[in-house]
């Protein structure tokens, strides 16, 4: 059996909150971000993950390479929990897990040039390297994500946004990791731009054996670029396989309507599809709803929804698709 490259086991963020009132010696109030997610990544697979804004994605994301204070475990490799680790322990493993971020002119510095930005993380984690080896992996590297090799002493206020994206990608893939986190890349850029980035993801993924977290809204993005995709409602997992099988049958009702509003391109089809509506906004994460945490939106709640929270786990003939649901069994796919 293949060691998973990154194993994910009860992962848990929490975040202590004080409203403007509150005395000194109020207790602060608990907001739960991710509640026990659970999966595993092998190598060479990309797994999306979608949900709602304020559903715990990039929180998840952060959480994994130990941005945010998190409870759980983070298995690298098979062996090695990096929450367990020490900050000067796990230095030597940041290098191999990077994170490209959504806004790609905000995340890079305005005052340095992109030739620095690209070898910055080169020089904290290959201190010993000479200059003339940096410069010549900068180009190499800005040549591979599409940049020219003269464009090196420019700023990132002379780039378009789908260029400083490239920047950013570089910038992660200088230190050759084994995993790229992917924070919404995409969904600050023109459509025409966004598949240029997502090919360019896929090519540099096959040349280099990466393995990618992929988060989005889009889901005819993730379709496109993702192994298999999991679903995120509240900081919970709803429903998790592989991509083939969660867009041909989605078993729990919130992927059914994720899905249902992807627009179809053929207009005949996009007229008479069914699209399903959710009623409400995203509750509270300082409140959130007993037992199933979707079910103030859920069609198809019942009084059991209300007492016992479902686990996730599979309810089809396939091992790999797994719902967090008590009936989704009775749910037709959208």
């Amino acid at each position: 059996m293949n060691v998973p490259l990154l194993k994910i086991e009860d992962l848990r963020v929490s975040f202590a909150i004080r409203s403007e009132g509150d005395m000194p010696w109020t207790a602060p109030r608990s907001l739960q971000a991710v509640g026990g997610v659970n999966f595993e990544l092998q190598q060479g697979e990309t797994l999306g993950i979608v949900g709602e804004s304020g559903c715990g994605k990039s929180t998840l994301a952060r959480a994994i390479i130990r941005m945010v204070p998190s409870e759980g475990r983070v298995v690298w490799m098979g062996d090695k929990d990096l929450l367990s680790l020490s900050k000067p322990a796990m230095m030597k493993y940041r290098s191999e897990i990077q994170m490209v971020f959504q806004d790609p002119l905000a995340a890079l510095n305005p005052r340095m040039t992109v030739g620095q930005i690209i070898a910055e993380p080169l020089k904290t984690h290959h201190p010993d390297l000479p200059a003339g080896e940096v410069k010549a992996r900068v180009k190499e590297m800005m040549e591979k994500v599409s940049l020219l090799p003269n464009q090196i002493n420019r700023y990132p206020h002379e780039f378009s946004g789908g260029q400083c994206q490239r920047i950013g990608i570089a910038r992660a893939l200088i230190v050759q990791p084994k995993l790229v986190i992917c924070d919404e890349p995409v969904s600050a850029l023109d459509v025409s731009i966004q598949a240029q980035v997502i090919n360019l993801l896929m090519k540099l993924q096959k040349e280099m054996g990466l393995s990618l977290i992929f988060i989005a809204h889009d889901l005819s993005v993730v379709k496109h670029i993702s192994n298999r995709v999991m679903v995120l409602y509240l900081g919970k997992v709803m429903e998790v396989a592989d991509r083939d099988t969660l867009y041909a049958k989605p078993l729990h009702p919130y992927t059914q309507a994720l899905i249902s509003a992807v627009p179809i391109p053929d207009p005949k089809k996009e007229r008479s599809k069914t699209t399903i509506l959710l009623e409400g906004d995203l509750p509270s994460p300082m409140a959130p709803p007993s037992g199933c945490v979707f079910r103030t939106r859920c069609p198809k709640a019942q009084a059991l929804c209300a007492e016992v929270e479902p686990t996730l786990e599979v309810k089809d003939d396939n091992a790999s698709h797994k719902i967090a649901c008590h009936f989704a069994g009775t749910f037709a796919s959208s």
